[in-house]
């Protein structure tokens, strides 16, 4: 556990110090050679361990999941920095800040610890969000900040009451001392998922996802939607360890991810378009989550992560180059590197092999119910539906400007990532598999037109709109767990 922790601590005292001097990019880059020493030297894993003395200790693991979520965190700190010059030095202080609190949540087992890391990368990402000073960028990192405040309070309370029944605020204990039908105790439980759900994307508790994801510049986007939004996940991975919610995470991840495909069809603006999909492709991750499919769900965060941040940061220099957000206007606008990035995405996200997305979701469907991959074969036909939209933009544009050093590098990834889970795993060589995942890709380009033609006005979920949203779907949690 040692490494880790001079990981962690480099990396949070090093993004300290970016606010006081004007190397902050290169303090930023230190904690990225710190990061990665301190990755090398404790992967793949060490067991349950104890930071700090007495009662009030904090229960680490380096488990898989913590495994990989360091890795994606250092590939994407890494991809940041060559991509982004020019930014303030808090602009680096704070990526170096946001990346070491999410090290040191991934692998904390530890309920109150794992409140002060969410309200943590809350803090950071309102801060990232708005830091253009753009109007539209800042009401939408207010919006951030307001939901998911009022989604950590509504965790708090349920530490309490946990804290209260169990006399622990370790995930390794709790399972051991909880006792069926206890009231107070499921109404913490509630709390718990309902908090954790706002901050992790989930449709209706999270409706701040899209305006934050959309109008932040696009290097923030790509860490929030590849990153970010992800520690609310495995936060409710955590607590699956010690409560039975399972099946919670099954529905909640149903109505993700059909909700967000849905809003897909018709929206028009890139960064919202893309958005949008996030919240659908956290309901891939709740999902196998829900399963005990860990593996699956683990593969699936990563790959996303990958192919998402190659998306948000297409979608950036697409706004640039075609001089509109509307996706319509820009076929023949983009130059060919730009177009080359959609286009992988694209074939990523939609489950194309060999890329990484196939063998994600196929670890998936391995492990899923019968009715569960029909589930997945939906929600991969609904994703290539909606994509076709960006078809004209990559097919046609100019032909100049490749792709430079950090599209390429997340392009790499993906298509290797893609191939390394294809001979690893003979399941995803399988002819059925393959077979229903074309078959939905091309059921998903058939069906797309016809979608797109019919009258739909989606609502654009102003802030009212939103919070009402979240207090009712808080609610319904918290009833959930009280009454079964």
């Amino acid at each position: 556990m040692t490494p880790a922790l001079m990981g962690v601590l480099g990396y949070l005292v090093l993004g300290v110090l970016g606010f006081l001097t004007t190397r902050a990019r290169l303090l930023s880059g230190i904690a990225l050679l710190v990061g990665v020493t301190s990755f090398s030297l404790w992967f793949p894993g060490f067991p349950p361990d104890h930071l700090g003395l007495g009662i009030w200790a904090i229960p680490w693991q380096g488990d898989p999941l913590a495994a990989a979520f360091w890795g994606l965190s250092l590939f994407l700190h890494l991809i940041l920095l060559l991509s982004e010059r020019g930014w303030p030095r808090h602009f680096y202080a704070l990526l170096t800040l946001l990346v070491g609190t999410i090290l040191s949540l991934v692998l904390s087992l530890d309920l109150f610890n794992l409140y002060v890391s969410l309200e943590l990368t809350s803090l950071i990402a309102f801060l990232l969000v708005g830091i253009e000073g753009r109007p539209a960028q800042v009401w939408a990192s207010l919006k951030y900040l307001i939901l998911t405040s009022c989604g950590m309070i509504l965790y708090l309370l349920g530490v309490g009451f946990v804290y209260a029944k169990t006399g622990t605020l370790s995930l390794l204990e709790i399972s051991s001392t909880i006792s069926s039908g206890d009231l107070g105790l499921s109404l913490g439980v509630g709390l718990l998922v309902a908090g954790a759900a706002a901050k992790g994307g989930v449709f209706l508790l999270a409706l701040w996802l899209p305006t934050a994801h959309g109008y932040a510049p696009s290097p923030v986007s790509a860490l929030l939607s590849g990153l970010v939004v992800k520690m609310g996940i495995i936060t409710l991975a955590r607590l699956s360890t010690a409560f039975p919610i399972g099946n919670v995470l099954v529905a909640i991840g149903l109505v993700t991810g059909f909700l967000g495909v849905l809003h897909l069809f018709w929206e028009e603006d890139i960064k919202v378009f893309l958005a949008y999909s996030t919240m659908s492709q956290l309901g891939y991750i709740l999902l196998g989550f829900g399963w005990e499919a860990w593996a699956g769900a683990t593969a699936y965060g990563v790959a996303h992560g990958l192919f998402k941040a190659l998306l948000f940061l297409a979608a950036g220099r697409a706004e640039t180059e075609g001089r509109s957000r509307h996706i319509s206007k820009l076929a023949g606008r983009l130059c060919t590197g730009t177009r080359l990035s959609l286009g992988v995405g694209t074939l990523a996200i939609v489950g194309l092999p060999p890329f990484i997305g196939y063998g994600a979701k196929g670890l998936l469907s391995s492990a899923a119910p019968p009715w569960g991959k029909w589930a997945l074969f939906v929600l991969t036909l609904g994703t290539a539906a909606s994509f076709t939209k960006l078809l004209p933009s990559i097919i046609r544009g100019k032909k100049a400007g490749m792709a430079d050093g950090p599209p390429l590098l997340l392009s790499a990834a993906i298509f290797g990532g893609g191939l390394f889970l294809l001979i690893r795993e003979p399941a995803l060589r399988s002819f059925p598999l393959l077979l229903s995942t074309v078959g939905a890709i091309i059921a998903g380009g058939i069906v797309s037109p016809l979608m797109r033609k019919l009258p739909v006005s989606l609502p654009r979920w102003r802030l009212d709109e939103s919070f009402l949203a979240f207090l009712f779907s808080a609610a319904l949690l918290a009833l959930w767990f009280l009454v079964r």
